[in-house]
């Protein structure tokens, strides 16, 4: 049966090569492990094609005969259904493209719109600008708020010296915190000097373990050199004394020579084995040390990413150091102002104290202003709180000027990012035009394939074609219904165009109703920019102050950050020296690695020397007795077991290393995870330290709401076009359309929504700003009204009084003309100064944030890196001493193996004795020196080999050994011989104790008489001697012993136990008896008994 299977595997073989060639342009036939170039290609045309889907026809095997014309007509069907569905996307896309078109032209008439209203702004400027100058006039009748200005900047005055005073102790504050975080920092100086030293402690002592292991590596090669040569020699004296000797009879007393020999082959091949076994261990460690150098790598990386984070820190402290110069000048310049309004509010206090009354000329331009008198407190308090109102009723218009722009700002950038749409669309539709093209490429190359089914493979068709067909009908109604779900998706992706381009139209209308309340608007808001200067002057003066006292705050930040810039440059120097450290152990495993391939070469040598000597001794051992023969196969046995537990026991060592290194690269991965833990922790507390210290500013808010808007706009247009790129994949690749398609329907309700609730708020607020219109046009009405009095009466006066009016209003245009250019200059200088707070708050922010990760990093640096160094001091130890041993142990082996060479030599001396047998044995090693390579195989034939040994042998001994004790047991002369023999059956015959019972073996009688056979087999004289010699002396023994004692020839046979042959023949083979029961009582002695036929001698 063995031979008969590999000739049908063969016949299997040559068949499925056949079918597989005569099938390997078939589009349906699939076989196992096989597939046809076809099914490549069409595999291919799936990968490039995205309308192909999950479907792949290649997998079906064939119809019936009968149903293929069916089969062909259907999918030629289809594939027309599919020309058509094509056809009607292309018609889809070109409705598409025109309707693109459309919303071009409208993109291009809204911003031919806005230009136009941006000149009818330009052109509303200057009739404003036109006006402002007639209202110049009058701004001299206003000089009696000039002294409630004065009022006004005296108690602002005031509260900016009790801000300046809080400032003050925050600062103190900060101060006192910056001692404390420089007393931190001495200290993580102090620990990180230490950990340096221990640094350089650790690596001294490596370096010196490393330089002793060295040393016993090359004591070790030196000895291995010297085992070497021993072996040459060896060889060379074993081929020169078997020239030597000539051939001899062999004699009864040789086997016991070669018994020696045996056994110290059997030594020799259990040091080679051990020597195997250690070279499969330090294979073993040489693949641990390899995922050493692996995680080595890793920290060099990690080393790498340090350095680069360290001179990004580096060019931080560089700019900070150049900003904190800017503002410990603008600190002293804001020091220096400070001191002179002190100085300028102690004057003017002074001068009024001195003034006896009111001036003159102030209650003239009052009467003439307000007309009323100096005598009417009351009156003149409630006229400037009504002018105070105006002021803020100003700056709320300012305001929501200032946001309207911006919202008109926000729907340009709308209308540029619709434009980008617009185009990013276009590509797409010619990106679908070209996949169009490939589909219908993809179909005709189809068609042809089926052609070629059709004409050339209709005899591949099997009997399973019916199952196929089923198969392949419902791939196609997958097919078609994976294609009416793209239709409907595609039909959604077009209405929600549809809708983003309402909702886009909806817009554009907003946009052109928010132009026009803008341009209304700003004709009003340009009457009052006059009033806003003197507010904004201070505003901006304030924002000044604060921003140079913030500078003082951080200026002291900024030199904590460098003291921990340079902390961070020694951590680095540290780390670079456990780098160094990692570098040094991964020499040494690479030495050690070396040493290994130097070893096995060596060992290499030495097996095949043994297993030369191996096959001399085999030789020889096979031209004795079988018996022997025996006793080596079942010592060779024993020894590959013991080996094999000693190599799993390497093996459970092997894996204990690996797993304590996977514990220490887990320790590791660890520890970096709360380092990164610990600097996000420490930044979060830096930053609200930040906010603590720094003072309340009250632009801020509305600048991060600004900067938050604009993110918030710029997440929006990279949204818009993630969700384009999203439409591109979804009609390029048609098998995930449909997930696809879910989250851009998601993402479009969530515009939408974003849409009306800004369409909202856009309807608020000028709703908001059409209410505070008409309440500024009923106040300027009135103060309208109230200006033409006055200006009645003033043209009355000036009548009496020409000269002094003319000398006014000359002064008044100038004082107006000085004012504009005054406003024009803060409102630059204000823009600038938002521009440079924006970019000043974002710069402190950072160097906050890479503050902060420094000293989480010193922090964490000082609790842990103790005890990581104690570890991997430990651990390095570990390795050392684990090195170490098994240098120790194979400088054992070493010597084990010289010796077992010593006892060889000696073997060899003795077995060159029999020459008959050497010069068999030396032809021999010719034949089995070819056979090197084959080793396993010979292994295997030699374990059958003794396996049928054993079972032919076992048989012939055993029938041998029972015939003779029956004949013994039959002839003996009383019944102490009977009960001796039958011991001898129960022990061949394997008995328990039950059957012992039963033949009566445990029964306690005396023996009498002389002694019973064995002994006068053995020489003894009374029954209470051979009763000690029995106990004394194995049963085995005794029965070898007269088993060589009734081998000898004898005159007569009629008193012999065992009727055995005195011929020289039966000599012989009652030795090879002899033989075969001492192989039998090897085997016995090393092997439990396997069967109740076994021999257990």
């Amino acid at each position: 049966l063995q031979s008969v299977g590999p000739e049908q595997h063969v016949g299997s073989s040559i068949t499925t090569t056949t079918v597989t060639s005569t099938l390997e342009d078939s589009w349906f036939w699939d076989p196992d492990n096989n597939i046809s170039s076809t099914s490549s290609s069409s595999k291919k045309d799936d990968n490039e094609s995205p309308s192909s889907g999950p479907t792949d026809l290649t997998t079906i095997p064939l119809e019936a005969p009968a149903s293929e014309s069916d089969i062909i007509e259907r999918l030629q069907r289809q594939l027309n259904e599919k020309l058509q569905q094509l056809k009607k996307q292309q018609l889809e896309n070109a409705l598409l493209n025109e309707k693109l078109g459309q919303v071009s032209g409208e993109n291009r008439e809204l911003n031919e719109n806005i230009e136009e209203l941006d000149r009818q702004h330009e052109v509303v400027l200057e009739n404003l600008v036109a006006s402002k100058r007639d209202l110049q006039a009058q701004c001299s009748r206003l000089e009696a708020e000039l002294k409630a200005k004065a009022t006004e900047s005296e108690t602002a005055l005031q509260q900016l010296q009790a801000r300046f005073e809080r400032l003050e102790q925050t600062h103190a504050q900060t101060c006192q915190d910056n001692e404390k975080l420089r007393t931190e920092t001495a200290k993580l100086t102090a620990e990180l000097e230490r950990i340096v030293c221990e640094n350089v402690e650790a690596v001294a002592a490596l370096e010196r373990q490393l330089q002793e292991q060295r040393d016993e590596r090359a004591t070790a090669d030196e000895l291995c050199q010297t085992l070497q040569a021993e072996i040459e020699e060896l060889r060379q004296r074993t081929a020169d004394e078997a020239a030597e000797f000539v051939v001899a009879v062999p004699t009864p007393e040789q086997p016991a020579p070669s018994a020696e020999l045996v056994a110290e082959l059997e030594q020799l091949r259990q040091a080679l084995e051990d020597v195997r076994t250690e070279r499969d261990n330090l294979q073993k460690l040489t693949a641990e040390l390899d995922r050493s150098e692996h995680i080595g790598q890793l920290e060099r990386e990690i080393g790498e990413l340090q350095n680069e984070l360290r001179s990004v820190i580096i060019d931080n402290s560089v700019q900070l150091e150049g900003k904190a110069k800017e503002y410990d000048e603008k600190l002293a310049t804001l020091r220096q102002e400070n001191q002179t309004l002190r100085e300028s509010l102690a004057n003017e206090q002074t001068a009024k104290q001195s003034e006896p009354g009111p001036d003159g000329r102030v209650g003239e331009i009052i009467r003439q202003f307000f007309d009323l008198d100096l005598t009417e407190p009351d009156r003149l308090a409630e006229r400037l709180q009504a002018t105070r109102d105006l002021d803020a009723k100003l700056a709320a218009l300012e305001r929501k000027l200032i946001d309207a722009g911006k919202e008109i700002n926000f729907l340009k950038a709308e209308n540029s990012r619709i434009q980008h749409d617009k185009d990013t669309l276009t590509a797409d539709l010619m990106q679908y035009e070209k996949e169009c093209a490939s589909l219908m490429k993809n179909n005709d190359r189809l068609l042809e394939e089926l052609e070629n089914v059709k004409c050339n493979k209709l005899e591949t068709i099997n009997e399973n074609a019916e199952d196929s067909i089923v198969v392949l009908e419902k791939q196609l109604d997958d097919a078609h219904r994976l294609n009416r779900t793209l239709e409907e998706e595609y039909r959604e992706a077009h209405r929600k165009l549809e809708e983003v381009l309402e909702e886009k139209e909806e817009l554009l209308t907003s946009v052109s109703t928010l132009e026009s309340s803008e341009s209304e608007s700003k004709a009003r808001t340009l009457a009052l920019e006059r009033s806003l200067a003197e507010v904004r002057k201070e505003r901006d003066e304030l924002a000044e102050r604060l921003q140079q006292l913030r500078d003082a705050g951080g200026q002291e930040a900024e030199q904590l950050r460098t003291e921990l810039t340079s902390m961070q440059g020694q951590l680095t120097t540290i780390n670079e020296d456990h780098a160094s450290l990692v570098r040094k152990l991964q020499q040494l495993q690479h030495t050690s690695s070396e040493n290994v391939r130097t070893w096995e070469g060596k060992l290499n040598e030495m097996r095949q020397l043994l297993e030369a000597r191996e096959s001399e001794l085999e030789q020889a051992r096979e031209s004795t007795a079988a018996a022997e023969q025996q006793q080596q196969l079942a010592a060779e046995s024993e020894r590959y077991r013991a080996e094999l537990e000693q190599q799993r026991e390497a093996l459970e060592s092997l894996t204990q290393q690996k797993e304590n290194l996977v514990q220490l690269v887990t320790t590791k991965h660890n520890e970096s995870v709360q380092y990164h833990a610990e600097i996000q922790r420490l930044n979060q507390l830096l930053q609200a330290e930040t906010e603590r210290a720094a003072p309340a500013c009250p632009d801020c808010p509305a600048l991060r709401e600004k900067l938050h808007e604009h993110e918030r706009l710029t997440d929006q247009i990279q949204f818009l076009r993630e969700k384009s790129d999203i439409l591109t994949a979804n009609l390029m690749t048609e098998q995930s359309n449909q997930r696809q398609a879910l989250q851009e329907k998601q993402l479009l309700i969530e515009q939408r929504d974003g849409l009306q609730r800004d369409l909202e708020r856009l309807r608020q607020h000028l709703l908001e700003i059409e209410e505070a219109h008409t309440q500024e046009t009923v106040e300027l009405q009135r103060r309208y009204d109230d200006t033409r009095q006055q200006l009645a009466s003033l043209e009355r006066e000036v009548k009496q009084s020409t000269n002094a009016l003319t000398s006014a209003s000359i002064r008044a245009n100038q004082q107006a003309e000085t004012l504009q250019a005054q406003y024009q200059l803060l409102l630059q200088q204000r823009d600038e100064l938002g521009a440079r707070l924006s970019a000043a708050d974002d710069r402190d922010q950072k160097n906050q944030a890479a503050l902060t990760n420094l000293q989480c990093a010193l922090e964490q640096f000082q609790m842990n890196r103790e005890r990581d160094i104690e570890l991997a001091t430990g651990s390095i130890r570990s390795e050392l001493e684990q090195a170490r041993t098994r240098e120790e142990a194979l400088k054992d082996t070493l010597k084990q193996v010289q010796q077992q060479l010593a006892d060889a030599k000696t073997g060899l001396l003795a077995a060159a004795r029999i020459s008959d047998q050497l010069e068999i044995s030396q032809v021999t090693v010719a034949s089995l020196k070819a056979e090197l390579t084959k080793r396993d195989e010979r292994y295997a034939a030699l374990e059958q080999r003794l396996q049928e040994t054993e079972a032919s042998q076992a048989d012939k001994v055993e029938k041998t050994l029972v015939k003779n004790l029956v004949i013994g047991y039959a002839v003996a002369p009383n019944a102490s011989d009977r009960q001796q023999i039958m011991k001898l059956i129960s022990s061949v015959l394997t008995m328990d104790q039950n059957e012992c019972t039963k033949v009566g073996l445990h029964h306690r009688g005396t023996v009498g008489g002389t002694g019973g056979w064995l002994n006068s087999i053995l020489g003894g004289g009374g029954s209470g001697e051979a009763g000690a010699n029995y106990n004394k002396e194995s049963l085995t023994e005794a029965f070898v012993k007269f088993l060589e004692k009734e081998s000898a020839p004898r005159a007569t046979a009629s008193s012999s136990l065992l009727n055995i042959v005195t011929s020289p023949a039966a000599a012989t083979g009652t030795t090879s008896s002899v033989g075969e029961q001492q192989q039998q009582q090897h085997r016995w002695q090393h092997q439990p008994p396997r069967s109740h036929r076994s021999v257990a001698i």
